[in-house]
């Protein structure tokens, strides 16, 4: 029966129902859209990092991180690569020799990372191809083929085919140069890729440097959405000794991000859910008002305070009930639009690189975020309601009576 007589309240004032339901659906859009554009600079920003350079997990000699000494290697690196490829949920793992140096061209030079990588594997792991806006991968060029990036070529004044020099200290503490010819350009969100790292064949680097088939470094890129640490775990069981780190443990400001983020959606769903409950008091103190005879008249024939503060309550949550599911409907579409065609942002696109963000936002949302909206929406829907009530409960019946 309350339920029922509520229900009928709700759409005896349509205009002023209208309004409520209406700032829910405001409420609700607005609280996804901020949620997805929020989630698109954070996950995507993180995705690039994560695929394109460090991977789920590396793996180095202890003492290779200190100071990147090029005679501290990963025992056996290459066969422990090809064993992990085998193991489940790893989708990839590529090795690498890396060593800190300089890049010459006829006008500049420049620090840089080079890399030296099983071009394969790598390909599997961090899709460095798909990364090109110049050039090939690897081909066209027989001797010595190197990759920049678009930060760093236009540092050096260079462009494909031209001529640059290696520069760095070998094994035995010499100064050691190779010369290489840019066979590709790549363009990243990581200001690494574009600013520092120079790739090269890993047989050209080991031949340079007289290492043979030494690698100081293991990439293991691990499927979608699955526990780094379990991984990590399995390896440390099978091989003792080398220093097994996740990408938090690589990129800690990456996890400091997705913390920033998720305390950032928190403070935005406050200010969006205080703002609707203001709103939702303003309103239903309104209905309370205008109702002040037939509330009154309702308690005078026998209805309890406890069923006038029901009925108020529940008037409250059929409004959030029926909101709450257009707003939802509303930013779903909204989000899953702009997830596909993206916002272009190429107007601020040299700042965003600054920060390594790419020019193109792709909002994002998990699914679990739907489910705690509408709760919040329900629950900011109650208390909104509690002070309209408890006014309604605290009216005189014969006062009420004779209001005009």
């Amino acid at each position: 029966m309350l339920l029922k007589l509520s229900w009928k309240n709700v759409w005896r004032s349509k205009a002023r129902s209208f309004v409520v339901i209406g700032s829910i659906i405001l409420g609700v859009w607005a609280l996804l859209i901020g949620t997805g554009f929020m989630n698109g600079f954070g996950v995507s920003y993180m995705a690039d990092v994560i695929n394109h350079d460090v991977s789920n997990i590396q793996v180095h000699n202890k003492e290779f991180k200190k100071d990147f000494d090029i005679n501290y290697f990963v025992s056996n690196g290459t066969e422990k690569a090809a064993k992990v490829r085998t193991w489940p949920h790893v989708k990839a793992t590529t090795t690498r020799i890396i060593i800190n140096g300089m890049i010459s061209s006829p006008k500049k030079g420049a620090a840089v990372q080079i890399r030296g990588i099983d071009i394969a594997n790598e390909q599997k792991v961090t899709q460095l191809d798909s990364l090109l806006i110049e050039g090939s991968y690897f081909k066209g060029l027989k001797r010595h083929p190197i990759i920049i990036g678009s930060k760093l070529a236009k540092t050096l004044h260079v462009k494909l085919r031209s001529k640059v020099v290696l520069t760095f200290t070998n094994d035995e503490g010499l100064i050691t140069a190779g010369a290489f010819r840019i066979v590709g350009i790549v363009k990243s969100s990581s200001v690494k890729i574009n600013e520092l790292y120079a790739f090269v064949k890993q047989k050209d680097l080991a031949k340079i440097t007289s290492i043979g088939h030494q690698v100081h470094e293991l990439a293991i890129l691990l499927e979608p959405h699955v526990n780094e640490a379990a991984t990590v775990a399995k390896y440390n069981q099978t091989y003792k000794g080398d220093m097994v780190e996740t990408w938090k443990e690589i990129a800690p400001e990456l996890a400091l991000m997705q913390q920033m983020y998720n305390q950032m959606l928190y403070i935005l769903m406050l200010i969006i859910m205080t703002a609707l409950v203001f709103g939702i008091v303003n309103t239903m103190l309104m209905a309370v008002l205008e109702r002040y005879r037939e509330l009154g008249m309702l308690m005078a024939v026998g209805m309890g305070k406890a069923n006038v503060y029901a009925m108020i309550l529940i008037e409250t949550i059929y409004l959030g009930l029926v909101g709450a599911p257009l707003g939802l409907l509303a930013g779903w579409l909204t989000l899953s639009y702009y997830s596909k065609v993206g916002v272009d942002l190429t107007e601020y696109s040299e700042g965003l690189e600054s920060f390594g963000y790419s020019s193109i936002l792709y909002p994002y949302l998990e699914n679990n975020v739907y489910l705690i909206v509408t709760f919040s929406v329900v629950v900011t829907a109650i208390i909104g309601a509690l002070y309209p009530a408890w006014k309604a409960v605290k009216l005189n019946p014969v006062e009420a009576l004779h209001k005009i």
